[in-house]
């Protein structure tokens, strides 16, 4: 009879341990969760999920007229392309961890930045597929610090300052707009196919400090060793400038 109690008792204290450990929340998603509060919505929350869908979001204030974002993240797909009515939108489905968000208040502007934390990979497959949404009032610089990715900007609805791309091998597609009479844009990247395009009302100046395997630059005029401008340069008052250092690859800068 004793032996049958002992036997009794003890599949009792196993299931209770069994339900508390199961009631326990991962302390990390816990903590995770309460660090993004209500800028934060993650669909995905078992690590043995075959992806983790994110979404970080902040709302816009009026009061708004600068912002600058500062992304860095492993490789993969990356857009920035659509706009919307809070300040950033960012989306992401992928198993190669979360990603941290922090943001300053510098009176009118805003400093963003999100960055892939470290963590283990999910699955046999890399999977890092983000987009991201802007706000088009405010004027925004961007910083982009990727691995072997495919990068994709349509930022022809958004006022742009300056846009710095620092990258692994990488096909890069931007297409800059004419909100901002002032543009500077900067690729540092490895073996990579680079495809701009740019307004044909504004005037425009290339740098390259790389011997390209392949470049088409019309309506180029070439003026010294690695610099090409277009004809009205020195005298426009709307111009974009272009510098771009790379290993082995292609260039092509369109005007639209």
């Amino acid at each position: 009879m004793k032996e049958v109690l002992k036997v009794i008792l003890t599949v009792i204290v196993l299931g209770a341990a069994v339900i508390f450990l199961v009631s326990i929340p991962d302390n990390r998603h816990h903590d995770f969760k309460g660090f993004w509060h209500r800028n934060y919505d993650d669909n995905n929350t078992k690590d043995d999920a075959p992806g983790i869908d994110q979404r970080i979001f902040e709302a816009y204030d009026t009061t708004i007229t600068e912002a600058y974002l500062d992304f860095d993240a492993a490789a993969g797909d990356f857009k920035i392309a659509e706009s919307t009515a809070d300040l950033f939108e960012f989306e992401r489905d992928g198993n190669v961890g979360r990603y941290n968000y922090s943001m300053k208040e510098l009176g009118n502007r805003r400093d963003i930045k999100i960055e892939l934390e470290e963590g283990r990979f999910i699955g046999s497959d890399l999977k890092n597929k983000v987009a991201i949404k802007l706000n088009p009032d405010p004027l925004w610089d961007l910083k982009v610090d990727v691995g072997a990715a495919n990068i994709d900007m349509d930022l022809s609805q958004f006022k742009i300052s300056e846009v710095d791309i620092d990258g692994g091998a990488s096909s890069i597609n931007i297409t800059i707009g004419n909100l901002s009479p002032d543009c500077r844009l900067k690729i540092n990247s490895g073996a990579s196919s680079i495809h701009i395009r740019v307004p044909a009302d504004f005037a425009c100046e290339v740098n390259t400090s790389t011997v390209l395997s392949s470049k088409e630059l019309p309506g180029f005029n070439k003026v010294s060793n690695g610099t090409y401008v277009t004809p009205d340069f020195s005298s426009a008052d709307k111009n974009i400038v272009i510098a771009v250092e790379a290993a082995v690859s292609s260039l092509n800068v369109e005007r639209y």
